[in-house]
């Protein structure tokens, strides 16, 4: 209606298209890493990640509580979630945040898909860190808007792993950017497909607003 103050969820819309009319870009992931070896180096992303947002998490209001390594799970570990394993297949070529598991936040990886680089596993993780944020401040899930979408959680979880590379990441932040862009989906995929992510750009472009502005551009 004329006149209405655009909800939180347009309102990260319009942000991630601003920063598409900003920014462009190109690199090449760096992939020397080999299958296997990064174990070590989650673990150093996860505690990471629990100091950061363990920071931040005040400045957006809420008490964050850290995410312990018994959480962490490849799916091959013997994790469980309401006293049932991870299924391995679940994690193939992907990795997920479940939020309801009787034992704790659940966070689940593909070690060969993290493992093409680092730039894989701090990307990966910082994006489904931003779930674990939404989890536990689920006031500032843009999906939960009356307006929001599916769509409009992992583009905030863009958002929120920019935030987080923009003080911490070890890699190169184009190859983060790039890393992101590859996860996006084909042209086809409906923006009100419960599944989607957004497109390369829409999921780069979350990431700037984040990487530029920090947590609170992430839900302003």
């Amino acid at each position: 209606m004329p006149g209405l103050l655009p909800s939180r969820s347009y309102a990260m819309r319009f942000l991630v298209a601003l920063a598409l009319a900003l920014a462009a870009c190109s690199s090449a992931d760096d992939n020397s890493a080999e299958i296997g070896a990064l174990d070590g180096e989650i673990a150093d992303i996860v505690e990471d990640l629990n100091n950061y947002w363990s920071e931040a998490s005040a400045e957006l209001g809420f008490e964050y509580e850290p995410v312990s390594l018994d959480r962490i799970t490849t799916g091959e570990d013997g994790v469980l979630c309401d006293r049932e394993p991870i299924d391995p297949a679940e994690v193939e070529d992907n990795a997920f945040v479940d939020s309801g598991c009787s034992e704790g936040i659940t966070v689940a990886y593909d070690p060969e898909y993290v493992a093409a680089s680092l730039a894989r596993s701090e990307a990966t993780m910082a994006h489904e860190w931003g779930h674990v944020i939404q989890a536990q401040a689920v006031e500032l899930d843009l999906s939960e808007d009356p307006d929001g979408l599916p769509i409009d959680a992992e583009l905030q979880a863009d958002c929120f792993a920019g935030a987080w590379a923009a003080d911490r990441a070890e890699s190169a932040i184009e190859q983060l950017r790039q890393d992101t862009r590859k996860a996006g989906d084909p042209g086809e995929v409906d923006i009100e497909d419960p599944h989607a992510h957004g497109t390369p750009e829409d999921r780069v472009a979350a990431f700037d607003v984040g990487l530029n502005g920090g947590p609170q551009a992430c839900i302003d």
